[in-house]
């Protein structure tokens, strides 16, 4: 079935449903009614959750049996009219929803607003696509979206799901994001994922250049987040006052002839440059950071916020998400597993042997053998060259690396928000083995890291313990590089 265009079904002009149900019934075959428009596609409100899906029950009116004949004198049954004809069509238009993230569909005719300001774009309130009629909503524990990722369609009947027991969280578009480094590419899915949340009231774009036209391009996504855009040095710290999470995939990608250390240099310098106007303008926010190495340019943020006099260690972050992201997706490919239910912690840090699945931790408990487990592990540690062989050279991990922190960016928005129940795996300070810096589960709150989880590394196979002590030297060697930098740079401006 080939899509409809923006002005038929999607956007645009609003359907004349009354003329619709005309057009589907003016045609009959024997009395039963032909098979609905192309552009009408069936799906009975009598539907079923299943896996994440909603899953269409039959339609049993349109079931292909000839209807007995009348009896003699019998008056001939009328042509629906056009109102019930409506309601009957109206009852068949959306589609089959098969979404990660939860969706409300509500309707499909909407208004341009005008942005009086070219670098706040987007309205103070969310409106959507104008409702015509009812809501359908739903949720899927496979967000990282959470509660309610929103999609428009028009006519649709309402269906209330049940109460789910636990706590839930009101979704309000509260708080402010900024992504500084939005112009990259990793930076521009991430924003436009982080634009999708409901918990989000602004989105803050950061870049040295080339990140109006992304902002312009966001801006036209109707989710509550107003965007506006901020370019180059002179304009960073308006860009950080009041923000509430602050994510940093600023950075260089690694080019031919440079060196480890030349790539290190280069983004160790971004770091420090963007923290400290985060220690200077929004020292209370949660600081995620995606620059790598991030074994390094963790610890480096620590210490330029010990200088500044702000350091929080509850609330600087590692984004190690993605190693997490591809341990879940790799095991139930390789078990047969739902990935809705699956759950590997990893910890250590975030770069070759420093990452270690804890596949013995896995949730749902599954068996490996010692090959599988090799396999698995190496195969998690390397992800990252694997994508890059893949795109021949033309990039890295870019969406994947943008998924996860964007899931894990809406995870610290819902503890923020209330959520009692906020696990992730993350690379914070930590007194868990004897390093200073260490990837592992915590329980997220309001004001950062509540608890870091202790139990994952209690009864690990032989193989872990013996790749947790072989990870520990080369974290450690990364954590005191970074330090070490800090420190130069501090000497180096105190000399000035």
């Amino acid at each position: 079935m080939e899509a409809a265009g923006e002005d038929e079904f999607m956007g645009g002009a609003e359907l004349d449903l009354a003329q619709l149900a005309r057009e589907e019934y003016s045609a009959t075959n024997n009395g039963v009614p032909r098979p609905l428009s192309p552009r009408l596609p069936s799906l009975s409100p009598a539907c079923k959750r299943e896996g994440g899906s909603l899953h269409p029950a039959p339609l049993p009116y349109l079931s292909p049996k000839t209807p007995d004949p009348p009896a003699p004198n019998q008056e001939k049954e009328k042509e629906p009219d056009a109102r019930g004809a409506a309601i009957l069509i109206c009852s068949t238009l959306p589609t089959k929803l098969d979404m990660a993230s939860a969706v409300t569909i509500s309707s499909v005719s909407a208004q341009a607003a005008l942005v009086s300001k070219p670098r706040n774009h987007g309205s103070t309130s969310f409106s959507g696509l104008k409702a015509s009629s009812s809501s359908i909503s739903f949720e899927s524990g496979t967000s990282f979206l959470g509660k309610t990722a929103s999609l428009r369609a028009s006519g649709t009947p309402r269906i209330v799901p049940k109460a789910k027991s636990g706590s839930q969280i009101s979704p309000q578009a509260s708080y402010k994001v900024a992504v500084l480094g939005a112009a990259g590419g990793i930076g521009q899915p991430l924003g436009l994922l982080i634009k999708m949340s409901p918990l989000v009231s602004e989105l803050r774009l950061y870049d040295i250049a080339n990140v109006k036209g992304v902002a312009a391009d966001l801006s036209h996504c109707n989710t509550p987040a107003q965007v506006m855009d901020f370019t180059g040095p002179a304009e960073l710290a308006e860009c950080l006052k009041g923000v509430d999470v602050v994510v940093i995939p600023a950075g260089v990608p690694r080019k031919p002839g440079m060196t480890r250390d030349d790539l290190f240099n280069i983004n160790a310098g971004i770091v420090k440059s963007l923290i400290e106007a985060v220690a200077d303008n929004c020292p209370e926010a949660f600081i995620h950071i995606i620059s790598n190495p991030v074994n390094s340019t963790v610890p480096i943020a620590a210490e330029i916020l010990k200088q500044k006099g702000v350091y929080n260690p509850k609330k600087l972050f590692g984004v190690s998400t993605l190693d997490v992201v591809r341990a879940n997706t790799f095991v139930a490919q390789k078990k047969n597993l739902s990935l809705i239910d699956v759950d590997v912690p990893v910890v250590g840090g975030h770069a070759g042997i420093t990452i270690l699945p804890l596949l013995s931790k896995t949730r749902p408990s599954v068996s490996f053998t010692d090959e599988e487990t090799e396999q698995l592990t190496k195969r998690i540690q390397n992800a990252g060259t694997e994508v890059v062989e893949a795109k021949a050279g033309a990039g890295s991990a870019t969406l994947s690396m943008a998924y996860a922190a964007a899931r894990f960016v809406e995870s610290s928005l819902r503890a923020m928000a209330g959520d009692p129940d906020v696990y992730e795996c993350t690379y914070v300070q930590s007194e868990l083995t004897e390093l200073p810096f260490f990837a592992s589960r915590v329980k997220l709150g309001k004001d950062g890291v509540e608890s870091i989880i202790s139990s994952d590394l209690e009864g690990v196979t032989e193989y872990e313990a013996k790749a947790l002590e072989a990870l520990k030297a080369e974290l450690k060697a990364s954590i005191e590089k970074g330090i070490e930098f800090a420190h130069k740079q501090q000497g180096a401006a105190a000399s000035v």
